[in-house]
């Protein structure tokens, strides 16, 4: 028993005198308030992608393509300013002719607030060629969700081509917070 009481006293000692050496070491350094931490702007693509087939009903039209082929979307979330998110959309690449609008709906899951947002098709200038990039672009929508953790599921658009149709295969899913 001896041993042992010699053993803590000692370790007792030396973490005792680390500490008074540590005071007026670390004392001689004064704190200073630093600039506020920049918010940076965080995006998220949705953990599940919206996946679609649109084609046309003219069997006779040349623009139509057979079989229509599958879609993929992928939605993104941008935060960086308290309580307001960015939604938007990039199509991956396809020979599809058809693009269809997005619509994400989404629940704040700490404050119960909800919405549903459109994120429409913006249609190249037809003035020039268009590349491939400029096909099937997304316009983005910002909405005001508030702070929280933000559930969303994103389908296409309610309203088919006027000469076509569009099938959903599996709506698009995400989750992500906001500061």
């Amino acid at each position: 028993m001896r041993r042992a009481a010699i053993r803590r006293s000692f370790a007792a000692q030396a973490a005792a005198s680390v500490a008074l050496l540590a005071i007026p070491l670390c004392s001689s350094a004064t704190a200073i308030a630093g600039p506020p931490p920049i918010e940076t702007a965080t995006t998220t693509a949705f953990q599940v992608p919206v996946r679609f087939v649109a084609g046309c009903l003219l069997l006779t039209a040349l623009a139509c393509d057979y079989p229509p082929p599958l879609s993929t979307v992928t939605p993104s979330a941008t935060t960086g300013a308290a309580g307001v998110v960015t939604f938007a959309a990039q199509r991956s690449a396809t020979n599809s002719t058809y693009c269809v609008a997005v619509s994400v709906n989404w629940r704040n899951l700490t404050t119960g607030a909800a919405g549903t947002t459109t994120l429409p098709v913006v249609r190249p200038d037809h003035s020039r060629p268009a590349a491939p990039e400029d096909w099937c672009r997304y316009a983005p929508a910002t909405v005001a969700t508030g702070s929280g953790t933000i559930a969303a599921v994103a389908d296409i658009g309610a309203y088919p081509p006027v000469d076509g149709y569009q099938i959903l295969i599996n709506p698009g899913l995400g989750t992500f917070p906001v500061p």
